[in-house]
């Protein structure tokens, strides 16, 4: 067991995985106990494999530096967009759960989401990393 979180605290790509796959078990048992159409719930996964998949192909391009998600530390702004997304995913679709709405209209709006994280994503993955010293920086601020 010490050695799969180790594994997984090295590789953020499979950690993401881990992490989606422990949401759908909740989410789905959740949804199972309260009558919700897997057809629905499958839907409104969907509406978040953009999302997770641009984030996958990012820390496959360009790994970043910072620490993993279930290690404390700096995360990378990628790291952090996913978080929050992830977790108003998460809340939107509990909520959805437990109110017995739409969940294939909350999948939609939520959906409709991607194209601007995944741009941020894209964005973020292929930006040139330049580190400047002080006295560069000084010369553009002034």
């Amino acid at each position: 067991m010490k050695r799969f979180f180790k594994r997984c605290c090295d590789s953020k790509r499979e950690c993401i995985t881990y992490l989606m796959v422990f949401l759908w078990l909740a989410v789905g048992i959740i949804a199972s106990y309260f009558d919700t159409s897997f057809t629905a719930l499958a839907t409104y996964f969907i509406s978040l494999t953009g999302f997770v998949a641009l984030y996958i192909f990012g820390e496959s391009v360009r790994r970043s530096k910072s620490s993993s998600i279930f290690l404390p530390g700096i995360n990378s702004k990628r790291e952090v967009m996913m978080y929050v997304t992830i977790s108003l995913w998460l809340i939107a679709g509990v909520w959805a759960i437990l109110q017995k709405a739409d969940l294939i209209s909350i999948s939609t709006y939520f959906a409709a989401l991607t194209p601007f994280i995944g741009s941020y994503i894209i964005g973020e993955t292929f930006k040139k990393e330049i580190s400047y010293d002080e006295e560069t920086i000084e010369q553009i601020n002034s």
